[in-house]
């Protein structure tokens, strides 16, 4: 009997239960603060201006919707090679899941303040510990074999090494270019799309 076939460790199950929710509530709650203009007082001719005064909330709004997608979904693949969590994967990810609650508040700081650098500090500064937790996760998972149900591939970690550090230069990078153009800190999370495709290149290269 190989230690994949042993029992170990608690139902991983409970923790993706608790995962998922903490992710589809903080996900929604991101929205809250694209508030539809108040009638009241407000000509309909300026309806446009008000709806244009909402494009940085609308940009952080779509941000941070996106990137806690790329984290779920990291998380989702991680924990398929799992048959059983332990003690210390759990609060790995319980301390994850803080990070992530955290997540509309500082959309909602840098929608408000987009010209202030200290909301883009809060913000990215979120962003890094997740990936710093997320990127502690994945190398406790690779190495915790008995942890398993399916093996944790070279290539696997590797790419999921390489899009979560991406993340943290991003999140740095944001507040260099809010420095330079105040309000402009977000624009830097694009960067996750050729992150993102390079990522793909290195799991089929670590692969061969």
């Amino acid at each position: 009997m190989t230690h994949l076939d042993t029992p170990v460790g608690l139902s991983k199950h409970r923790v993706e239960a608790l995962t998922d929710g903490i992710f589809a509530v903080a996900m929604t709650l991101l929205v809250i603060e694209l508030k539809v203009p108040d009638r009241a007082g407000m000509e309909l001719s300026n309806l446009a201006q008000a709806i244009a005064d909402l494009v940085p909330t609308f940009i952080a709004w779509i941000i941070s919707f996106f990137v806690l997608g790329i984290f779920w979904f990291s998380h989702h693949r991680l924990f398929h090679h799992l048959r059983a969590v332990d003690a210390t994967l759990v609060w790995l990810n319980v301390l994850y899941l803080s990070f992530v609650s955290l997540m509309p508040f500082c959309s909602a700081l840098a929608g408000r303040f987009p010209e202030v650098l200290f909301s883009q500090l809060f913000y990215s500064a979120n962003m890094i510990l997740l990936a710093a937790i997320g990127l502690t996760k994945s190398r406790y998972v690779f190495r915790h074999s008995e942890l398993w149900s399916a093996p944790v591939t070279l290539g696997f970690y590797r790419a999921a090494r390489f899009r979560t550090s991406g993340l943290i230069v991003v999140a740095l990078t944001a507040v260099g270019f809010a420095m330079l153009v105040p309000g402009a800190g977000n624009s830097a999370f694009l960067l996750m799309i050729p992150i993102g495709i390079l990522s793909r290149r290195v799991e089929r290269q670590a692969g061969r």
